[in-house]
């Protein structure tokens, strides 16, 4: 079943859907977490989680959109795109999607505050 995420970034407030899928259940039993993601790439943020889900049998992208949240396996990495991608020969899990309007991300610093958690 999908989930509802609230996500508190930069000092905003954003909601999120979460797919369903094993690797999200595994983020979502982490939850809730706080994280100080950095910029990457021009497009978006990221940070390490404290564990790492499962990516097994959990399809994956080479291209992600702004708003995607995704988690990509090589660095343990929860990453939330501002900006459009293509990431090849990189590939995610497209973990969810955030429901507003994310591009006020493009103009935070280097790094932000992130506080995830399930809306219940």
């Amino acid at each position: 079943m999908k989930k509802s995420i609230k996500l508190t970034l930069d000092g905003r407030e954003y909601t999120a859907v979460f797919n369903d899928n094993q690797t999200d259940v595994d983020i979502i039993d982490m939850m809730p977490m706080e994280l100080t993601p950095q910029r990457y790439a021009g497009h978006e943020y990221y940070s390490e989680l404290p564990k790492k889900p499962s990516v097994k049998e959990v399809p994956m992208t080479s291209v992600a959109h702004a708003g995607d949240i995704c988690y990509f396996d090589g660095w343990n990495a929860f990453t939330v795109l501002f900006g459009d991608a293509k990431i090849d020969p990189f590939k995610v899990v497209l973990v969810g999607h955030v429901n507003e309007d994310i591009s006020p991300l493009a103009e935070a610093g280097d790094t932000i505050a992130a506080k995830i958690e399930v809306i219940l």
